[in-house]
């Protein structure tokens, strides 16, 4: 496995790549958000002077909160063209892999049924926009959007060349059990990466460290292992102290 952290877009990224380094995580989960992190703020020669000094993998990730199915034409425009810029960016830094979310803001304007149809419809031109940087899309299953299993497989039937990025943590929200064992055993031949946090279950999506939290670890651990995935898994622990996602990647590693 190879085990990976986000940096906090609201900290100075090249601060924030920097201490992934120096603590030897195998990648960094380059999020590319404001205030800090957007692609026009980067300053990509000391990125790329840092990934190669320390050694680091990137996998692209995307902010959760673009309305690219939202009814303003001008709002979808944009939001497009901001993961576009992504895209641009993280070719140059010959990252082949980006993270997009479902709309969630959408299932409130259009309800649920259409907005599914209208993510996956956007989704699609999103798609097509990398193919053109050859980057591989891949979706996160979100607390209120494709965290079904029939969500999901619409959506992989009618979009062939988008992957799955499973978030443990989301499988965890709004349902009795955690879904990930049931997403690894309809999902595993799409997935291509994995987010790792802790929650209480129920709506709140914590981002707790590893054990902090009411999710099955020891458990998740079989699954992945039953499904024999041992790629990549991203620690997306949101603390100030980050003392907490060094312990987290213990506890990761001690159970794997």
């Amino acid at each position: 496995m190879k085990i990976g952290r986000m940096n906090n877009p609201m900290r100075n990224l090249i601060s924030e790549v920097n201490w992934t380094g120096k603590h030897n995580f195998d990648f960094l989960d380059l999020t590319l958000e404001p205030p800090n992190a957007h692609p026009d703020k980067v300053d990509l020669d000391a990125l790329r002077d840092l990934i190669a000094k320390y050694k680091l993998e990137v996998i692209g990730h995307t902010a959760y909160y673009l309305p690219y199915t939202s009814p303003y034409p001008s709002l979808v425009r944009t939001s497009i063209d901001e993961l576009v810029k992504c895209m641009e960016l993280l070719d140059r830094l010959d990252v082949r892999r980006m993270a997009v979310h479902p709309d969630e803001a959408s299932a409130g304007i259009w309800g649920r049924a259409r907005a599914i149809e209208r993510n996956i419809r956007m989704m699609k031109i999103i798609a097509r926009e990398a193919k053109r940087y050859e980057i591989k899309i891949m979706i996160e299953n979100t607390p209120r959007l494709f965290n079904e299993v029939d969500e999901l497989k619409r959506l992989f039937n009618e979009i062939e060349d988008v992957g799955f990025l499973l978030d443990v943590g989301h499988a965890n929200l709004n349902t009795r059990e955690n879904k990930t064992r049931l997403f690894l055993q309809h999902f595993r031949d799409r997935l291509e990466h994995v987010h790792l946090s802790d929650n209480m279950g129920g709506s709140s999506d914590l981002h707790l460290p590893i054990g902090a939290g009411g999710i099955p670890w020891e458990s998740v651990i079989k699954w992945f292992k039953e499904a024999e995935y041992d790629g990549t898994f991203t620690l997306e622990v949101f603390s100030r102290d980050y003392e907490y996602i060094l312990i987290s990647r213990e506890k990761l590693q001690r159970m794997w």
